[in-house]
């Protein structure tokens, strides 16, 4: 009896024609789901195998004769689908590559030898295939840049490359207009083999546990604009792609950059979404139309600084009262305090400053922090839940800080000599006010 063995990756049904929609193969093998650790995790040596979750306990790993499914690899995600039998559809969450082999995973157990036909979500596919080709053209225009991709990664809205440096909006838009254009010209896609490819190619991507002594390497062109080795499943053409949204960069280490894009009917979901969101703010909370966000949004920050810089100089003022009546206070006290509701540290901020003018400037009232006095600011309530701080300048500094520690819970901080400085978290219930109560006592 012929044993039946299944078709490496790198020569599945699914590359060789990556607009199958569906392939009947037998089952080659059937057994319990054991997750694969991936390459990242088997270099990662100091990693704990993990205990495989309840849902994926009760899995099952199926080997075909060959498959419509594309297992996950070279950037690309996995596909989903189903295993078609006579009686019933068993779902295919995933599918893993095992070194040469496509591991389908799936919920149900399928005996071996049993006929059954691998079908593709297709639209999921078509996604995905719009994403990696995509991609595969939005790295060979950067390359004309001299901007090589270091990596990229495609996500379930939003993809991303990673270049050496940031990209200025000049070169983006130079980029996004070219990008665009080759999609426009409709570029045939071809895949090749090394046998008919006819030239060396870098294999320093391919990874470690594949063996291309036994496994096919495949080699993706978009005409003759860029050739890379690639396992993944491309369109027929660039036009397929439909569209392409360079969006915005993040920063990362050394300098590098990751741009991030869009491709395809992406690019069309991303576009309503965004515009409905802004339709919605526009509509409740600016009260304008779309188009004019810009001048409504540069009034209200217009206004918003007026109205910051009133702000401001009233509580300069109040501040300067405040100050003016408290150093007078200073006078006929040795201790005293300013506290506020309000846990904002502008006003005690504002009244500090404008005590230590008074103070500096009328050395004769006898008013002094080095030897006579000793002043606490604090802020905050338990309501708000928000928490303040606590502020002590003055000789007995560390003598209260020591006492109000003692009252204050949460409070975190340090200082030394004349000086104190805390920050409350979170004030527990009655707890201001026994500060309070205690600093009333003091200034008696």
């Amino acid at each position: 009896m012929t044993v039946a063995t299944s078709t490496v990756v790198g020569a599945l049904a699914c590359q060789r024609n990556s607009f199958l929609k569906s392939l009947e193969a037998r089952v080659v093998s059937c057994k319990p789901y054991e997750p694969i650790m991936s390459a990242k995790d088997k270099q990662n040596k100091n990693k704990k195998k993990e205990v495989p979750k309840k849902e994926e306990q009760e899995l099952y790993a199926v080997e075909l004769e060959d498959t419509a499914l594309f297992p996950e690899g070279g950037g690309q995600p996995y596909d989903t689908g189903r295993l078609v039998l006579p009686d019933r559809n068993v779902e295919v969450v995933k599918v893993l590559r095992q070194g040469l082999t496509a591991v389908h995973v799936t919920k149900d157990k399928v005996e071996p030898g049993t006929l059954v036909k691998s079908d593709v979500d297709w639209d999921r596919r078509f996604d995905i295939m719009q994403q990696h080709t995509g991609q595969h053209l939005v790295s060979a225009v950067f390359d004309t840049f001299n901007l090589e991709t270091l990596s990229w990664s495609m996500g379930d809205t939003i993809n991303y490359i990673e270049l050496p440096q940031r990209v200025d909006e000049a070169k983006l838009a130079e980029a996004s207009k070219i990008i665009n254009e080759k999609i426009v010209e409709n570029i045939p896609i071809t895949v090749a083999t090394p046998d008919d490819h006819g030239g060396e190619i870098d294999v320093s991507h391919i990874p470690d546990d594949y063996d291309m002594s036994k496994g096919v390497v495949r080699i993706v062109s978009i005409g003759k604009m860029d050739t890379n080795p690639c396992c993944g499943t491309h369109l027929q053409s660039t036009g397929q792609i439909q569209a392409v949204a360079l969006l915005h960069q993040t920063n990362i280490r050394g300098g590098n950059s990751r741009l991030h894009f869009a491709c395809g009917s992406r690019v069309a979901r991303l576009l309503e979404k965004n515009y409905l969101m802004l339709k919605d703010v526009c509509g409740s909370q600016l009260s304008c139309q779309v188009e004019e966000v810009g001048t409504k949004v540069a009034e209200l920050n217009m206004n918003y600084r007026k109205v910051q810089s009133r702000e401001n100089a009233l509580l300069k003022e109040l501040a300067s009262n405040k100050a003016s009546a408290f150093f007078d206070t200073l006078k006929s006290k040795g201790v005293a305090y300013i506290y506020r509701a309000d846990n904002s540290p502008e006003y005690l901020t504002a009244c500090q400053k404008e005590l230590l003018t008074l103070i500096n400037g009328n050395t004769e009232s006898g008013v002094n922090l080095t030897d006579n006095n000793t002043v606490v600011f604090l802020n905050g309530d338990y309501k708000s839940g928000t928490g303040g701080m606590i502020k002590i300048m003055g000789p007995k500094a560390e003598e209260l800080s020591k006492e109000i520690t003692k009252l204050v819970k949460n409070m975190k901080g340090g200082g030394k000599g004349p000086s104190f400085q805390g920050k409350v978290v979170k004030y527990e219930k009655g707890e201001i006010e026994r500060v309070l109560d205690f600093l009333e006592q003091i200034e008696k």
